[in-house]
């Protein structure tokens, strides 16, 4: 069995109301990456959303340019890039000189985007964001060869250009696609290094896990040479109420989405106000509690996905508006008394 535990998805949001300032989620945020690599974390994760009330982080690549220079170890991945916003020319350069930064610890997790005012805002059709996402996929691969190439697809058109420095990892970072759709996960089987998903139950994930495996046979490929990173909430105590700590960073988290939903952070609404799940709907998708509590809840997903050549169970300790000493307590302690009880260490 093999699980590398990560830590993210760090999104650099603060709530509207709080003290916190954006210098300080940020230093924060570089903070608490430092210390994850310090206490045994194998991996760190930031996510990209834009034109949020709350800050959520608009730029990885910076970011992860900023972690790459404050570890020396921890792999650094995006969950996710949302791909039609980026020419793919400037991803390719700017994830090479991450990838060098950090000598070869970059993933890349890409996705094609959902949110309608995103597409509005860069000017994207959300009809081209499938095509978008598939040439640059295959524009990367060509650009991080070094060499000189041309590309003509339906969305982008390259005539002899050249992307340097090339990537520190032979090849490029490994690309991990998101994506629920059926044909989104066999999609990314065909064309992915790895699939990142929500780690929801486990009957919901092991039917999307056999698609995008089958998407990997019919193009040659070993599945179990594939990797797999499963996102988590989760919060861990020795002492207290674990979920009352992380409850209204919780919400907040959780609530973003539903309130995009309902027209949030648009020109007619131009402001958000979470609406948050049910607090027995927040529970159930967050891990919260004692350390053996921690422990009961997430080793049912290492038992069974921990097969995986490559298993990257990605979990939130740090929610928007937690301070720095309530989330590093908590870092601390997964480290120490959750990560060895699923890592069988």
């Amino acid at each position: 069995m093999s699980v590398r535990i990560g830590l993210g998805l760090f999104t650099g949001q603060v709530p509207p109301g709080s003290q916190r300032t954006f210098a300080t989620e940020y230093r924060e945020m570089l903070d608490l990456v430092r210390l994850a690599e310090a206490v045994g974390f194998d991996s760190a994760w930031v996510s990209e959303h834009h034109g949020a009330s709350d800050g959520y982080l608009p730029s990885l690549l910076p970011m992860l340019a900023a972690f790459a220079a404050v570890t020396e170890r921890i792999r650094l991945g995006t969950g996710i890039v949302l791909t039609p916003f980026h020419d793919p020319l400037r991803l390719a350069e700017d994830a090479a000189v991450v990838d060098q930064l950090s000598e070869g610890r970059l993933i890349l997790g890409l996705g094609i985007g959902w949110r309608e005012e995103e597409f509005r805002m860069f000017g994207v059709p959300m009809r081209e964001r499938l095509a978008r996402t598939t040439e640059t996929i295959e524009i990367l691969r060509r650009a991080w060869t070094g060499r000189r190439f041309s590309f003509h697809g339906r969305r982008y058109r390259y005539d002899r250009v050249k992307v340097t420095p090339p990537p520190a990892r032979p090849g490029g970072p490994p690309i991990y696609l998101g994506g629920y759709a059926e044909r989104a996960v066999r999609r990314a089987g065909r064309l992915a290094d790895g699939y990142i998903t929500d780690a929801d139950a486990i009957e919901e994930v092991r039917p999307a896990l056999a698609v995008f495996d089958e998407g990997a046979r019919e193009v040659g490929k070993d599945p179990h040479a594939l990797g797999l990173a499963l996102l988590q909430n989760a919060f861990v105590s020795r002492e207290g109420d674990a979920w009352e700590m992380a409850r209204p960073g919780v919400a907040h988290q959780l609530g973003t989405y539903s309130a995009w939903d309902a027209g949030a952070d648009t020109p007619d609404h131009d402001e958000l106000e979470p609406i948050p799940p049910d607090d027995a709907t927040m529970r159930r998708w967050t891990a919260a509690g004692t350390p053996a509590e921690v422990v009961r809840s997430l080793r049912p997903l290492v038992e069974a996905f921990g097969d995986r050549s490559e298993l990257h169970l990605i979990v939130r300790l740090h929610y928007p508006g937690m301070d720095f000493e309530t989330a590093s307590r908590a870092v601390e302690v997964f480290a120490e008394e959750v990560a060895p009880g699923l890592k069988g260490d």
